[in-house]
Formats: C-alpha cells, sequence, structure tokens
C-alpha cells in the first residue's frame, strides 16, 4: 500500500470511529468477506444493528492491520482470537476509549468488533430511572455496613453503570472502596480500582483475597463466574465488609439457583445476601417524535395481562386474581393517569432526529429482590428439616 493510500485508510478508520460516537451506537461491527467480496460495518445503535457502509475488498487487510496496531495486538497472529484497547485520543480528536475483539471466520479472514466504552462521570443513583419504591428500596439495602449485593443482566444491559452509580452514592472520604474491573471503564475519584490482568496473574478471585489483606469497607468484584471468586465473596461479607458484584443471569430469583448450583453453602450465602437487582435495556421512543393516544380497553388489558402474568403465583393474586388485577390498574392510574383516570400510550412516528426508526435511547427495567427472612428460609432449603 503506498503512502497516499495508507494516509487514506487511516483517515477511514479515524472518520468510522467518530462516526459511531456522534451516532451514539455503542459497538462497531467490521464484517469481511473472503476473496473478492467487500467488507462490511455496521453500528449497533440503541440495541439495533445499522448499516453504515461497505468497504472494497483490497481494504481488507489493511483496515484489520490498522485496527491491530491501534491495540497493539499482533498482527501476524490471523488464526486465533484477539482482544485489546485503543486509547483514541493519541490517533483521533476524541478522548474515548474502545475495547476491541478480534474473531477468525470462514474464508481465512478476520472479523473485528470495538465496544466503546462508557466514559466519564457515574450516572447519580436518582438519576438510574429505577421507580420510586425501588430506588428507597436499592438505597435503604445498599446502606447496610456488610453484606453480599448483585446486579444482574445480560451482556451490554449497563450493569457495570448501575454498580458505579451505586457506589458513587457510598464513596465518602471515610469509605475505602477497592474494585477489580475488566475492563476499568468508568473512573471515580475516592475508588481504588484495579484491572484484571490474566497473564500476571491478577484474576478475580487474587483480587478479592489481596483486597480483604488492604483494609477495605466496600469491595466491588467485575463478576463472579467462579466458586472461588464467590466463596471469598461470601466470606468477605461475612466478616464485615460490603461487597458488589455483577452476574451473567436473566432474573433476580435466578441469580440465587445459579449461585447455589456452583456450590455456595447455602446457609453462609443466605446469611451474606442483601439482595439483587437484575435489569436489561428497552429501546425508548423518540421524544421528538412519538405521538399520544389514549388506549381502548381491549389494548389495556392485553397490558395488565403480560403485566400480571409472573405475578399470579404470588399470594394476593392466588387468593383473588380478579381483585389483584383491577388494584394493579387502580395504581396504574394513580401514578399515570390524568384528571379523567385515563392512561395515555404513545406510538412510534420516525423522523430526522431518530433516523426514522421512532426510537432514541434506553431505559433501564429493573427488578430489585431484597433478601428477607422467608426467602433465607427458601435459600437454606428442606435440609432444615
Amino acid at each position: 500500500v503506498s503512502a497516499a493510500a495508507d494516509n487514506e485508510l487511516v483517515k477511514l478508520v479515524n472518520k468510522i470511529i467518530v462516526d459511531a460516537y456522534n451516532q451514539g451506537a455503542s459497538d462497531i461491527h467490521v464484517e469481511p468477506l473472503p476473496g473478492k467480496g467487500k467488507t462490511g460495518i455496521r453500528f449497533r445503535k440503541d440495541g439495533s444493528l445499522m448499516n453504515y457502509i461497505e468497504v472494497p475488498a483490497s481494504y481488507r487487510n489493511p483496515l484489520t492491520t490498522r485496527l491491530k496496531i491501534m491495540c497493539d495486538l499482533d498482527i501476524s497472529e490471523k488464526r486465533r482470537p484477539q482482544d485489546g484497547k485503543i486509547k483514541f485520543k493519541k490517533f483521533g480528536p476524541l478522548d474515548i476509549e474502545l475495547r476491541v475483539a478480534t474473531i477468525p471466520t470462514a474464508g481465512g479472514v478476520e472479523d473485528i468488533v470495538m465496544r466503546i466504552l462508557a466514559a466519564g462521570e457515574p450516572i447519580p443513583i436518582d438519576k438510574l430511572g429505577l421507580t420510586q419504591k425501588n430506588l428507597e428500596k436499592l438505597k435503604k439495602t445498599v446502606a447496610k455496613p456488610y453484606g453480599l449485593f448483585f446486579v444482574c443482566g445480560p451482556t451490554g444491559s449497563g450493569k457495570t453503570t448501575t454498580l458505579h452509580s451505586v457506589l458513587g452514592s457510598l464513596n465518602t472520604p471515610d469509605t475505602k472502596i477497592w474494585t477489580a474491573e475488566d475492563p476499568v471503564e468508568i473512573t471515580q475519584k475516592g475508588l481504588r480500582q484495579c484491572q484484571v490482568n490474566k497473564k500476571a496473574g491478577m484474576d478475580f478471585a487474587t483480587m478479592m483475597k489481596a483486597f480483604l489483606r488492604a483494609d477495605p469497607d466496600i469491595i466491588m468484584v467485575g463478576e463472579m463466574r467462579d466458586k472461588e471468586t464467590t466463596s471469598t465473596g461470601i466470606e468477605a461479607s461475612l466478616t464485615g465488609h460490603l461487597v458488589f458484584a455483577t452476574l451473567h443471569t436473566n432474573s433476580a430469583p435466578e441469580s440465587i439457583i445459579r449461585l447455589l448450583d456452583m456450590g455456595m453453602d447455602p446457609f453462609n450465602f443466605a446469611d451474606a445476601l442483601l439482595g439483587v437487582l437484575a435489569q436489561r435495556l428497552a429501546r425508548r421512543l423518540c421524544a421528538k417524535c412519538k405521538q399520544a393516544y389514549t388506549p381502548e380497553a381491549v389494548e389495556i388489558k392485553s397490558l395488565l395481562n403480560e403485566y400480571c402474568e409472573e405475578l399470579m403465583n404470588t399470594e394476593p393474586f392466588k387468593k383473588d386474581a380478579r381483585a389483584a388485577v383491577e388494584a394493579v390498574y387502580k395504581e396504574w392510574v394513580k401514578t399515570y393517569g390524568n384528571e379523567k383516570g385515563q392512561l395515555t400510550l404513545y406510538r412510534p412516528v420516525g423522523c430526522d432526529t431518530c433516523g426514522g426508526s421512532g426510537m432514541k435511547g434506553r431505559p433501564g427495567l429493573h427488578e430489585l429482590l431484597v433478601a428477607t427472612r422467608r426467602l433465607n428460609k427458601a435459600i437454606h432449603g428442606p435440609q432444615r428439616g
């Protein structure tokens, strides 16, 4: 590749990253086809992938090499997956970081996926979008001096963001907070943050043990995915420390089952557990073009059925399902209804601001499970007699 073409390529890579950032994308997918096929580039915006551009086959290898150079990866290794990080400030106009994964795909080519890391300040806990009831319960739960608290949900659902918001509310000069993260995405003054480095033997379990010797008040572990890390976390919470961690599970009750399946001692675990916050991100209607309407009774009925489906196993619903569903509806009208007692819903329309999709931004949906006596007994299981 000549120097001029090389320069064009550098500009192209920078433009892709800057455009993705400016369009509010969370991920950039580089997807080459073998032979003379083009290389497709897609952006993930508000949870959905959208086509960005296609690059001619002649650019395929130089593009991959350039991205590998930017994150100090081995450019000669094309057969194994690699991962690294780009500090974009060195190469372009934005002060952002990207987490990069390269994956060899069929036909001797390599796909590259880049996650734009959520830089900057943590979101204040009051701005996380929790319901008033859940916010009060969460604040009360994390104010305890010791115990174990989990945030769970699928990849990219904002677990780390939520944990940092919680830590931000507890981050005072008289509190020592240690965190083990992979990678450190959000930095906060007052926290002592450590980056996982498997090559150097710095995994979550090793770091947890080191933290216990470093006089902590609060410990945050990026992920509890093995028995050793989890048992160390339980021990730490039982010896007077507040421990936060994330888990890849779909719901709050499921997290408890997952941890028991890992082989945790039910008695210690039940005593340590403070609560579990499960979350995921939904798509939000574009504020500029959404259209208000008053829903028909049929639509309200289907919304109520969907909302109450999981609640059917709880006592009030078992006793009198009809009255319980009616109570939910009255609560909705009281909280969200107008003076005529009508609810207002909105339809997506599509405009320039949201790129015609009718959707812009993603709010968090939360499910909070707080440990109670009854829950403890359920975790202890039948062995209690």
